[in-house]
């Protein structure tokens, strides 16, 4: 059995009815600030019993406030959580809350009477609300809910209901009912009372000794009619007790042995202390003795796991948790990140993209009909790099470094004019993806449903962010043309040539992607660019002035000779001072072309060009154009264009 789908309303930042649809074993729930990943944990733990931080209390923060008015509509808020997968026991245990359909229902529903001092709260099982409801079946399900601010330090130390205390409790919990049931102490009870025992008696340690005197003054003081007997021992004998006054110690490695040189969890690291945290928790958790009272579901709900932790503990500590989800067919765990290193390590079948609107809207990834070759792919390159596109407001995407380094200083020209606070994609939380190729099918799925001749005509879900791919035209590089250099026209024969685009000697794309534009952009959601000549640098040669900025940059570049001059500096160098705009196109093609072959050369690099280039747009934008098509992305992804 695990926790299938989540309908809120009213609650918290859900306005209108919210559902989030979960898996068995991990869940990872990804978004930017404010989309509500808390929300959708705390409405979880207002059904059921937290063991770990206590019953979630019922405050008016919790009924849905808009920011777009003082009227607050909603004067009460509703949670409906199914259940699926449920075997014979799961289903008989359940039974009020099944009745005849395969899942069971537990629905909660709060009004707000503050205006009384109070909140009226009613939950209920199955679909009826007059049904009779058992509150000793939400016992049933175990919920231990971890905060992003945890004091682990707090919670192993020891002292009543510490984390050891439950854990050995827990561990110990059969033996303490068979214990109970015979009238006999448990082995732990019975080794500390041996050791009060001979404590009080032994005459070396001078504590029977101590204890005479106490008794003798306290009877001389108030008289043996009034007087009190005592004992000192070391600890009660009290199983509890005993477990609560136990501390946990450390030692940086595993190979010591030796108890004398281990260490106080406040000489620990804040990290690791988080660590030993979650630990215990989980060996509760994984815990199953074959106790009838076991729970039929365990809830693990933690906040930022990656708290305190560097890159690779929180990969660690993420494959453990779906290791755990994995191997005890009864834990489910959902957690909610920030993190792109935790985004970036587990595979896209486990992940929830919640987005951050007036309604947020939760997008399973594996329901949004990537192919199983696209989300082996995915799986494999959603690096760190990557997976800024599950925490951002817009994504672009782009085939290479050069894109990657261009475009956010092509946006702050685009976004000139834009109010303040929109003027560049940092500004909107738009972030640059670099596919490192022409993988567009794979990642664009994920926003729109991108069909082809041999696709079922079946809609899936879709992130519900703008997203704008920019790819290149990539006509042929060579083309045939008649030889007219032969003797005789009967000895004419073809020939290939550069293919040197620009108006009016325009030639179709040879890229795979382009089939994919008319599918892409009737969708709601995401649009595909395409370069209109050839490809981005050839493209920015040919706009404006800017094959006089290029050629510049390039002449840097360059490696100068040891002696004597450069041709190929010379001619950039002339080429720099030109007026490009004063051009026919077929001249600044030729240029265009020249420029590419240029940066494409080994003693330049598309990187080295794109890295210079871009230092040089930030420090003269207004003399710099922009492609249409570029133009056209950057302003999509920004929300601030609809075509």
């Amino acid at each position: 059995m695990y926790l299938h789908e989540l309908n809120v309303q009213g609650f918290r930042c859900f306005n209108e009815n919210f559902k989030i649809q979960l898996t068995n074993g991990l869940n990872v729930i990804v978004g930017e600030n404010g989309a509500g990943k808390t929300a959708i944990i705390s409405a979880i733990r207002q059904l059921f019993h937290d063991s770990e931080s206590g019953r979630y209390n019922i405050s008016s923060d919790d009924f849905f406030n808009s920011f777009e008015s003082n009227d607050n509509p909603y004067q009460f808020f509703s949670i409906k959580a199914e259940f699926d997968d449920l075997d014979l026991i799961d289903k008989v245990a359940l039974l009020p809350w099944v009745g005849s359909k395969k899942t069971a229902h537990l629905n909660l529903q709060v009004e707000n009477k503050e205006r009384f001092g109070r909140f009226k709260r009613v939950i209920w099982g199955g679909n009826s609300r007059s049904s009779q409801f058992d509150p000793e079946l939400l016992e049933l399900i175990q919920c231990v809910y971890l905060p992003p601010l945890r004091d682990a330090e707090l919670k192993l130390s020891n002292g009543r209901q510490s984390r050891l205390s439950k854990l050995l409790k827990a561990i110990n919990h059969k033996e303490l009912m068979r214990c109970k049931k015979n009238g006999k102490l448990h082995p732990l009870e019975e080794k500390i009372k041996d050791f009060n025992t001979s404590l009080a008696t032994d005459d070396g340690l001078s504590i029977k000794h101590a204890n005479e005197l106490i008794t003798e003054n306290l009877t001389k003081a108030i008289g043996y009619h009034f007087g009190q007997n005592t004992s000192i021992q070391f600890a009660e004998t009290d199983f509890t007790r005993i477990a609560e006054s136990l501390t946990l110690l450390f030692f940086p490695n595993l190979s010591k042995d030796d108890r004398e040189l281990f260490r106080n969890l406040n000489q620990n690291s804040l990290g690791y202390n988080n660590l030993l945290y979650i630990a215990s928790i989980l060996a509760e958790l994984t815990l199953n003795d074959g106790d009838d009272d076991q729970p039929l579901l365990k809830l693990l709900l933690i906040e930022e796991p990656e708290a305190h932790l560097h890159p690779q503990l929180q990969i660690r500590l993420l494959n453990y948790l779906k290791n755990v989800a994995e191997n005890n067919k009864n834990v489910q765990v959902i957690v909610t990140t920030h993190s792109t290193v935790l985004a970036s390590s587990v595979d896209i079948e486990s992940i929830i993209h919640l987005s951050k609107s007036h309604n947020p809207v939760a997008t399973p990834l594996k329901n949004c009909g990537l192919k199983p070759n696209s989300t082996q792919f995915i799986n494999r390159w959603l690096d760190v790099t990557k997976s800024n596109l599950l925490f951002a407001s817009g994504v672009i995407l782009v085939e290479g470094i050069a894109e990657q380094m261009l475009l956010p200083a092509i946006a702050r020209i685009v976004l000139n004019d834009q109010e303040n606070g929109k003027n560049s994609l940092e500004d909107l939380g738009i972030s640059t993806i670099n596919l490192n190729g022409i993988y567009f099918q794979h990642f664009m799925q994920l926003y729109c449903n991108i069909k082809t001749c041999d696709d079922e005509d079946t809609e899936h879900c879709s992130i519900p962010i703008r997203c704008a791919g920019i790819t290149d035209l990539d006509p042929p590089k060579k083309i045939k043309v008649k030889n007219t250099n032969t003797a005789t026209e009967d000895e004419s024969q073809e020939i290939d040539v550069d293919f040197i685009p620009y108006e009016g000697n325009l030639m179709h794309g040879t890229n795979h992607a382009i089939k994919l534009v008319e599918s892409i952009n009737t969708s709601t959601y995401a649009r595909l660019f395409v370069s209109k000549y050839k490809t981005l640098e050839y493209d920015l040669a040919m706009e404006g002035n800017n094959a006089a900025l290029m050629s510049e940059i390039i002449a840097s570049l360059w490696p100068k000779p040891i002696s004597g001059k450069s041709s190929i500096i010379d001619e950039f160098t002339a080429m720099s001072s030109e007026d490009w705009t004063k051009k026919s196109q077929e001249e600044v093609a030729i240029a265009a072309h020249k420029i590419l072959n240029r940066i494409d050369d080994d003693n330049i690099g598309k990187g080295m060009f794109a890295q210079i280039m871009t230092d040089k747009i930030q420090e003269n934008p207004q003399n710099f154009s922009v492609p249409n098509y570029i133009k056209n992305a950057i302003l999509w992804a920004s929300s601030l264009n609809t075509i």
